[in-house]
């Protein structure tokens, strides 16, 4: 079952006000179903971090990795940094987030590398990897995040190819 971001966002506020946030989660949609946004909720409600300042950097204690490059890899030297931040002590005692976008786009050895980070999470901190194809990713990095499935934006217009697909 597919969420809206919204009725997600509502799920972890109930587990962060009883204390029962898991400290992954891998949330999941098409392009355009709100993923970075909810990201960027996730955050301000776990560390008090502005929503609007999450993706632009100017964030305390929130931590991104991004496809770079020409080869839009997520490569391990991103991953070390991530993970270097994370054993770090958080600014006034709060949660420290780490934010992997298009975490599908990992690299094998980031991958590898950020499994050990998944297994024995660093204190205080909550991993949230956002993914438009998460069949891509290794069964072992899923299997140790709770998913978020977010559903496709109402208003999006279909393709002819998708229409005929829906009639057959």
């Amino acid at each position: 079952m597919a969420f809206t971001p919204q009725i997600a966002l509502q799920y972890l506020r109930g587990a962060q006000e009883r204390n029962r946030l898991a400290h992954a989660y891998l949330i999941t949609g098409p392009v355009g179903s709100g993923k970075r946004t909810l990201a960027g909720e996730i955050a301000g409600l776990v560390n008090g971090a502005a929503p609007a300042t999450v993706f632009a950097g100017g964030a305390v204690d929130v931590h991104l990795a991004s496809p770079e490059s020409k080869s839009r890899r997520i490569g391990i030297e991103q991953i070390r940094t991530l993970e270097h931040a994370l054993q770090m002590r958080a600014s006034g005692g709060g949660r420290k987030v780490a934010i992997i976008s298009d975490a599908d786009r990992m690299g094998s050895q980031a991958a590898n590398a950020f499994l050990k980070t998944l297994e024995e999470p660093p204190n205080n901190s909550l991993l949230l990897l956002l993914s438009s194809i998460p069949e891509v990713l290794p069964d072992t990095i899923i299997s140790r995040c709770l998913t978020l499935p977010l559903a496709a934006p109402n208003d999006t217009e279909l393709s002819p190819e998708a229409r005929e697909l829906l009639e057959l």
